[in-house]
């Protein structure tokens, strides 16, 4: 009689496995985290250890599972790449279900001083885990008034003393706001979120404050979104610049990246709210696009918020800027 090999017995993966096991269910029940959450972020940490990697391969092999298969269920993955890579601030879910909750005390603790524990970082009460980027944000690192807190303003404000690195957006504009979300969306793509701070923005139970929705969220998408219809009407001007020579705006049917039949002449165009400018294309033929009401032969051009480029001919589709100090 041929003896038949015995299949090899897998101790080491299913060890790991059931360990893993009970260590999912003790986070779980311990800090309360839904099942979405604990798996994940434990998944993610445990797969740093390379004889946990090993251990996970041999059982992977051994139960048949295929690496394609195996690469759709979420506990192996972070975030689908089209979820992480969107552009759009709209598609991250703000609402912190699911995820752990820090303390102010707790997120000091992974400010990148500890060999021990990895650097993390808050925006907006958004906790990520920023290890990958340690060199930045580790002790030394140019980024490193960072870690361990959450300095969302000094993300736009750039006071990077103990006074600028605070979470309150208390008095900042509309465009710093979406310049922070910006910052979010930069996190979201790049990093990997690991909860939510208890404080400014996110309560004791990781659920967002009013703050959070009212103040900034909405506010800033509201904001974006009448940029995006103001650029619909007063397109931005295509520019270059030369540090000897000065520079110059110009008009085309494509500037700003957005395609339209008429051209425009180049003009200054002031916000009302912090009295700064930039350069629009502006229709200076037929009815005017900003008021539907009205009608000429001057386009935009009489626009109260609009303003000349000094000694650039009024009807030229480009003007020379004048070097500094010229």
């Amino acid at each position: 009689m041929v003896r038949m090999p015995k299949p090899p017995l897998y101790v080491k993966p299913l060890v790991a496995v059931g360990a893993l096991t009970l260590v999912v269910s003790f986070l779980s029940a311990h800090y309360q985290l839904e099942s979405s959450s604990a798996p994940a972020w434990l998944w993610r940490k445990l797969n740093e250890f390379e004889t946990i990697r090993e251990n996970v391969d041999a059982l992977k092999t051994f139960v048949g599972v295929d690496d394609n298969d195996y690469s759709k269920y979420s506990y192996w993955r972070e975030k689908s790449s089209a979820e992480r890579r969107s552009g759009d601030v709209g598609n991250i879910d703000f609402s912190g279900k699911g995820l752990p909750v820090f303390t102010r005390e707790q997120l000091q603790l992974f400010d990148g001083t500890r060999p021990s524990k990895p650097v993390y970082l808050a925006v907006l009460g958004r906790v990520y885990d920023v290890e990958k980027g340690k060199k930045h944000y580790a002790k030394g690192g140019g980024y490193h008034f960072f870690a361990g807190k959450d300095a969302t303003r000094a993300f736009v404000s750039g006071d990077f003393t103990e006074e600028g690195l605070i979470d309150d957006v208390e008095g900042l504009g509309d465009q710093d706001l979406l310049g922070i979300l910006d910052w979010i969306k930069f996190y979201e793509r790049d990093y990997f979120l690991v909860g939510v701070l208890q404080g400014t923005y996110y309560d004791a139970n990781g659920k967002m404050t009013e703050r959070l929705v009212k103040q900034l969220i909405d506010k800033a998408k509201e904001w974006r979104n009448s940029q995006a219809k103001e650029s619909e009407v007063f397109p931005p001007c295509n520019s270059e610049w030369h540090k000897d020579s000065g520079g110059r705006v110009w008009c085309t049917t494509k500037s700003g990246g957005l395609h339209r039949e008429w051209v425009g002449v180049p003009r200054k165009l002031f916000s009302t709210a912090t009295k700064s400018y930039r350069c629009a294309c502006v229709k200076n033929f037929g009815s005017p696009l900003a008021t539907t009401d009205e009608k000429g032969k001057r386009g935009d051009l009489d626009n109260p918020a609009l303003e000349e480029y000094e000694d650039c001919p009024p009807t030229s589709m480009s003007c020379k800027l004048p070097a500094k100090g010229a």
